[in-house]
């Protein structure tokens, strides 16, 4: 039988408000949709939902600027109550110019502008943030989604990510829950007997993407898709972590070209 994944997207989600129980709303979505979870599903969920329910939405014009953000925004042109925002959630400011601000997050995630973002938020000068904790955030939704349905499952929180060297961005996982980030080939032989000495594979991120692509990133309305056929990698005691996913600039084979 030929190995098989499925990505279902759900539509009738609608839209999240702060204080949301995005769980109870897969839930309805899937039955109102004639779909049901099974073991072993993957249910990946748009970070903008989780941030909107957890009230992650920030009106800029009731920031005060600090002087650096003043700064800031002299070099980049932004707003610099948009900066003082970006830069409440950095550990760290790794490039800011006109083109883009690049920040190190205070988990160890390097993104752009630290993941505050306007995209699908109503409200010309509201942003929205990233999830304090996108790990425990996809813990709690899976162990609410398996209470709620009595199926075993994993939980991806996504966000859109760029990447260096490559034009475009795709969905990365940012919060990972009831799935190992990572398949390790290393140790294991290829098809003619050769030992794999690199070959350490980002699952999550991998089935992020996949999911993208009913998902979408524009007016689709789909912010959860489940991804079917990966029910030997899903491990309900398997907390997961998207920390395991950082490799850490003495790692990184590229920072050094950089």
């Amino acid at each position: 039988m030929a190995r098989t994944i499925s990505v279902i997207g759900l539509e009738k989600i609608g839209l999240v408000k702060p204080g949301d129980d995005v769980a109870l709303l897969i839930l309805d979505s899937l039955k109102s949709e004639g779909q049901e979870l099974m073991d072993g599903d993957v249910v990946v969920v748009s970070q903008k939902i989780v941030s909107k329910a957890d009230g992650l939405l920030v009106d800029i014009s009731s920031i005060k600027p600090s002087r650096r953000a003043i700064s800031i925004s002299k070099r980049t042109k932004k707003d610099p109550r948009l900066v003082e925002l970006i830069l409440r959630d950095s550990r760290k400011v790794l490039r800011a110019d006109p083109q883009a601000v690049i920040v190190e997050r205070k988990h160890g995630f390097v993104c752009l502008n630290a993941g505050v973002d306007k995209s699908n938020v109503r409200g010309r000068t509201v942003y929205s943030r990233l999830p304090e904790d996108s790990d425990e955030s996809a813990k709690e939704l899976r162990i609410h989604i398996e209470k709620m349905s009595g199926r075993r499952i994993a939980v991806i929180v996504a966000d859109t990510y760029s990447r260096p060297f490559r034009v475009g961005q795709v969905e990365f996982a940012i919060g990972i829950s009831g799935i190992e980030p990572i398949v390790d080939y290393r140790g294991q032989e290829d098809l003619f007997g050769y030992e794999l000495r690199y070959k350490f594979v980002a699952l999550a991120d991998e089935v992020a993407a996949a999911a993208e692509l009913v998902m979408g990133q524009g007016t689709e309305q789909v912010p959860v898709a489940i991804v079917r056929g990966l029910t030997r990698l899903v491990r309900n005691e398997s907390e997961g972590s998207s920390r395991k996913l950082l490799l850490g600039r003495r790692r990184d084979l590229f920072s050094k070209i950089l």
